[in-house]
């Protein structure tokens, strides 16, 4: 999950209803089926196992992503699903960490900085940067303006309160175009507790920043402030990156034919990059290893669904969702004969049941598979948009197909996401079973319905959606820079 610099908490207002999706006795019995084979025999702990621990991390466009990308299909396979194959994109840059960020305060005194190279940024120069520290009070461009000559050429310290109550993603993101006008040296911004790396980027088309951009522990950000109120502070930092120009990366594909409606779909999908700190067993193994459980359990009932299921694992979602954009775009033809998307990438707390991201038609769909769901805990819904732009559902629903996404806490996962402690031992495998069997028997019971999940939205209800949600900004500004299709 791309976890954005502000949370989107937002009202949600009311959808149009749309009729209930009725479950039919053999559709229950089947699903009943899979979900005990999931929370007996379910082999989404192991699977993420091999992920985390032997792939291990997986940047977009690495040479372990490649790796992942072979597992996968190699997973699929011996599953004997059909149709198992890969579909390419182009990446603007990669991006991987080749020597490890050093730098301190130089004046008014030494002192060594907890300090981690900001994903997509570029290396510094040769001897590394050095300057002086001039603190951003307000990241807006009214705030630079009034700063401008402070900053040009100097290091640029940003926090918090620096973000000041912005909700707008799309004003932060033009608020730092301004400042690479402005011409900085460098940018540092707050991270997590001193030692703390918490991985992410302040680019959302994987291309590179304008200059270099380094993290630095939450207290010496405080030390730093602490200075400057007193006088100058300079610092010194230097870091390598490996970046390579325009690499094609591969999004996994396989399905389960559908018995009487072959041609129309349910997707399951989940995003296969991570960050590099530690091997992304959450974050989003997790989602991965779902994927790759819902398709064996439901492969072995011997109940194929009326409906293909389609199993897509994407890459780039760290980078500003690219692997499903770019999905989206090439089949954008075929979106009206996709009935649902169901996206797992909130980690492997368990399940309480789906985001319905402010379709409240859905929630009313959804009112005879909950009965499958009660049993697990899992039949609750959300109109919650807060994560609308942070994961690969998104792209379908801006072209109107019917979404939803796992919903489970967050409090832990949040604790160790994009961070050192994104590894196995974090996940809990009773948890991460009810989860997959959540996905199976919705998924199933979608794909095997008499009647579509749905409703696809018109290009008029989608643009309702969004300003009803007050997401409408930042998807204009979006679209505008080519990040949607």
């Amino acid at each position: 999950m791309r976890r954005l610099l502000l949370p989107l908490l937002v009202p949600v207002l009311a959808a149009p209803a749309f009729a209930q999706m009725p479950v039919a006795p053999q559709t229950r019995s089947a699903v009943a089926g899979i979900v005990g084979d999931i929370m007996v025999n379910g082999q989404a702990y192991e699977y993420d196992r091999q992920l985390a621990d032997t792939v291990g991390p997986r940047l977009t466009g690495s040479e372990n992503y490649v790796h992942a990308v072979s597992w996968a299909e190699e997973k699929f396979r011996e599953l004997g699903l059909a149709n198992v194959h890969t579909e390419g994109f182009t990446i603007p840059s990669t991006w991987e960490p080749e020597t490890p960020a050093v730098g301190r305060i130089t004046s008014p005194r030494l002192q060594e900085l907890h300090i981690y190279s900001l994903g997509w940024s570029p290396s510094t120069p040769s001897g590394g940067v050095k300057g002086n520290v001039v603190y951003l009070q307000h990241l807006t461009s009214d705030g630079i303006e009034a700063q401008k000559d402070k900053l040009a050429g100097s290091i640029v310290l940003m926090d918090d309160k620096s973000l000041g109550d912005q909700s707008a993603f799309s004003q932060i993101l033009q608020a730092l175009d301004h400042l690479a006008k402005i011409g900085p040296k460098a940018l540092l911004l707050v991270g997590g507790p001193n030692g703390t790396e918490s991985a992410t980027a302040l680019t959302f088309d994987g291309s590179i920043s304008h200059f270099p951009i380094a993290q630095v522990g939450r207290e010496d950000t405080s030390l730093i402030r602490r200075m400057l109120d007193h006088g100058p502070v300079t610092v010194e930092f230097s870091f390598k990156n490996r970046i390579r120009k325009n690499v094609k990366v591969d999004n996994v594909i396989a399905e389960i034919p559908g018995r009487d409606l072959p041609n129309e779909v349910v997707i399951v999908g989940a995003h296969l990059d991570s960050w590099h700190p530690a091997t992304g067993a959450q974050d989003n193994g997790t989602g991965v290893a779902t994927a790759i459980d819902v398709a064996r359990a439901i492969k072995i009932s011997g109940h194929p669904p009326r409906r293909t299921i389609r199993f897509v694992l994407f890459g780039g979602e760290e980078q500003g969702i690219l692997g499903s954009t770019a999905y989206v775009r090439e089949h954008r033809a075929d979106m009206a004969s996709i009935d649902c998307v169901l996206i797992s990438d909130t980690g492997a707390q368990r399940a309480k049941g789906w985001y319905l991201m402010g379709r409240d038609d859905e929630k009313d769909a959804l009112k005879d598979v909950e009965p499958l769901l009660a049993g697990l805990g899992s039949n609750d819904t959300t109109p919650s948009v807060e994560f609308l732009f942070q994961t690969d559902h998104i792209s379908f629903d801006l072209l109107g197909v019917p979404t939803l996404v796992l919903w489970n806490d967050v409090d832990k996962y949040f604790k160790l996401h994009h961070k050192a402690s994104d590894s196995f031992d974090s996940v809990d495998q009773a948890d991460l079973n009810q989860g997959v069997a959540t996905t199976a028997a919705t998924t199933y019971a979608i794909a095997d319905s008499s009647q579509p999940f749905a409703r696809h939205d018109t290009p008029s209800q989608t643009e309702d959606w969004l300003k009803d949600t007050r997401q409408w900004e930042d998807y204009q500004f979006f679209k505008s820079a080519g990040v949607f299709p």
